[in-house]
């Protein structure tokens, strides 16, 4: 086997695995069309605005099945402002707006995907977007404040800080 044909065969075997990931993520998007796409922004007076990392959305329940779709697949720095009527980041360059009624519960984790923290160290919003899933943030620095005001949107407080985590 001449250098040439082996690196042509090289080359053919690394598009091959490139076709196939882009086969695997457009496929899961397809699976994925229940997921509405998030709310825009809207101009409310937040309450708290605090810098945090983006995780991950997944749906509820399954903290291995990341949302892709609408630009919720990668995570990021995200700036989380908090006001009365819900909450909003931008996640992946996307804003994304979660309306109060939309919350089922705020909780609290230690690891999603790719992401193992301290004990409660990822805040995890449950919501409704079209169907269920759960938002993954980490705030940066001290995450108490952001906690009990997220928390004071959902219907039921699952947990306070100290009380455990979920997974």
């Amino acid at each position: 086997m001449t250098k040439e044909l082996f690196a042509l065969l090289c080359a053919g075997f690394v598009a091959l695995l490139a076709a196939l990931a882009v086969l695997g993520v457009l496929g899961r998007r397809r699976r994925q069309r229940d997921i509405e796409a998030p709310q825009p922004w809207v101009q409310a007076v937040p309450t708290l605005v605090v810098e945090a990392l983006y995780v991950a959305t997944t749906r509820a329940g399954d903290p291995y099945d990341r949302i892709f779709a609408h630009g919720l697949g990668f995570r990021g720095r995200t700036q989380l402002a908090i006001d009365a009527d819900g909450v909003q980041l931008v996640a992946d360059r996307t804003e994304v707006r979660i309306p109060a009624d939309r919350i089922r519960a705020v909780e609290r984790a230690t690891w999603t995907i790719d992401r193992v923290v301290e004990p409660g160290g990822i805040i995890v919003i449950a919501h409704r977007l079209g169907a269920d899933v759960d938002t993954y943030l980490r705030i940066i620095g001290d995450d108490r404040e952001a906690f009990d005001a997220l928390a004071g949107l959902a219907p039921i407080r699952t947990q306070t800080p100290g009380e455990g985590t979920t997974t």
